[in-house]
């Protein structure tokens, strides 16, 4: 049985209300005050008892009305708090000046891998007081704001801020600490900042060999086991890497590149493993959680392995076969659960043979090699790419151009591409910059180790020998086929770029003693 008795504040109420009950033999479960309000709260009685004690209550002077509630304003103002403490997703534990453990959510207790049945009411343990800043905020009366700390009882980083609660006479009688899952923390930095997922759809193409390289990455993006990416630079390895990433059960999680080539081996070690605060002079504060661990239930793609120093290439391997990280400075191992994509377009093999790269860090890489062909292997795919970087660097440059002269695209099959689809889309976006009309027109094609145009020489016409026009023919026909060969490199590619059967191009290699490329048609 539950009132409210609106009243007057005035001296003896309470002492009245009390005589009230103590003679009708009703006892008092709680009593509160409020400005304004006295809330009583006695065991449920019988209606007519009920009833004549409220009617006793009304008579009380100073007493308005008597009215029944549904709850104390204590009990609801707990079970607000409850509500408010138990939708939140960050921990949030209070401890009062006997280092009594007065609140703590379920979050906290599933961050800090606590029993929350064990713990509340009960003095906080040193450690976790201690790796919580309880002691020092208890003692200084500062607070702490995001510090990152390692919590025993995690087995784990943590970020954590503490409050200091102060009594009327400003006085430290207790604490309030947030604890954060580092990994939550860093799944909502790397939703808010990562860029648009790459998908296998956003991969152009149209050649044979493309679309199967492509199937067959799509089969490994289901595995989780590690990928080892293949193929001359500017070939795509990243975008393959995060296509990976996106077509994976890893998706969700972040995707985290580093160079291997860009970053000194001094501190290629602490980027990919972090290190402690302290671990070296210009160490920052609180230390830095390292790649692998910024990776964790994600993808790390280690770009240009084979840049990797010996011996970095040990503690890299060490990571893959213990799934335990070390931070540089740091007695404490971390478990990872990160999957490695790796690329190069270095010939590990024959590094591995120089003993320039571990050959059991090689076996552990080289689960699943997945091999990227060059632009020169894959021409039916350089109109499509360039294209697409056109209608791209249209729109950035703000230029009105709508696609390429014939000539313009002549230049461009006809070149060999040593840079791949990273030099053609540096070629579409100058020819972008120079164009003045709405088309590409071959002037605009500047390649960087070939000039534009390559005219097949003709040969003088020699009337001291007399030569037939047959002869004449020949000799321009046999420029030709050089010219050509030394383009494709492919007696296949040869004939089908001049209109011949593969045979008829071999007939004539062998008339006028061209070699044909070795394996080129393998």
């Amino acid at each position: 049985m539950r009132l409210r008795l609106p009243c007057v504040n005035r001296v003896g109420l309470i002492h009245d209300i009390t005589q009230c009950l103590a003679k009708r033999q009703v006892n008092i479960v709680s009593l509160e005050v409020e400005q304004g309000n006295v809330f009583l709260e006695c065991p449920c009685l019988e209606q007519e008892r009920g009833q004549a004690l409220i009617q006793a209550l009304r008579k009380i002077g100073g007493i308005y009305q008597v009215e029944a509630v549904a709850s104390m304003p204590s009990k609801e103002r707990a079970e607000q708090l409850d509500a408010i403490l138990g939708s939140v997703q960050d921990g949030i534990l209070t401890i009062n000046q006997d280092y009594m453990l007065t609140q703590c959510n379920l979050a906290a207790a599933r961050i800090l891998r606590l029993s929350l049945a064990s713990i509340m009411g009960n003095p906080i343990d040193d450690s976790l007081a201690g790796n919580l800043f309880v002691l020092e905020t208890l003692r200084t009366g500062k607070s702490f704001r995001n510090r990152e700390v390692f919590v025993d009882s995690k087995g784990g980083y943590c970020i954590v801020s503490t409050l200091p609660l102060r009594n009327t006479q400003q006085e430290v009688v207790g604490v309030v600490a947030v604890v954060r899952d580092i990994r939550e923390v860093r799944e909502l930095v790397h939703k808010i900042t990562a860029s648009r997922p790459v998908t296998f759809a956003d991969i152009p193409f149209t050649s044979t060999v493309m679309a199967q390289v492509v199937e067959q990455a799509r089969l490994y993006a289901c595995s989780d086991s590690t990928v080892l990416i293949r193929g001359e630079t500017g070939t795509g390895k990243e975008l393959f890497a995060r296509a990976l990433h996106s077509g994976s059960a890893r998706a969700k999680a972040a995707f985290v590149p580093v160079n291997c080539a860009a970053i000194p081996e001094t501190l290629l070690e602490s980027e990919l493993f972090g290190y402690e605060e302290g671990a070296f002079t210009g160490a920052a504060k609180g230390g830095k959680p390292g790649l692998f661990e910024l990776a964790n239930e994600g993808t790390l793609f280690l770009d240009e392995i084979g840049e990797m120093s010996v011996h970095l290439q040990a503690k890299l391997l060490r990571a893959l076969q213990d799934r335990r990280v070390r931070r540089v400075g740091s007695s404490r191992e971390l478990t990872v659960n990160v999957r490695i994509i790796s690329a190069t377009n270095r010939d590990l093999e024959k590094r591995v043979a120089c003993d320039l790269f571990r050959e059991d860090l090689y076996y552990r890489l080289n689960v699943i090699p997945l091999f990227l062909p060059p632009l020169r292997e894959r021409q039916e795919d350089i109109r499509l790419l360039a294209e697409y970087f056109l209608k791209r660097f249209a729109s950035k440059l703000q230029r009105p151009v709508q696609g390429f002269t014939p000539a313009a695209l002549e230049c461009l099959q006809y070149y060999d591409w040593p840079g791949n689809v990273r030099e053609l889309e540096n070629v579409v976006e100058r020819a972008v910059n120079l164009v003045a009309g709405s088309a590409v027109e071959d002037k605009h094609i500047l390649l960087g180790r070939r000039p534009p145009t390559q005219s097949v020489p003709v040969p003088t016409v020699r009337f001291e020998t007399y030569e037939t026009l047959h002869e004449r023919l020949a000799q321009v026909e046999k420029i030709i086929l050089r010219e050509t060969l030394k383009r494709f490199r492919s007696s296949r590619r040869v004939g089908s770029v001049l209109g011949l059967s593969h045979t008829a191009v071999l007939k004539k290699l062998r008339k006028y003693g061209l070699h044909q490329p070795v394996q080129a048609d393998n």
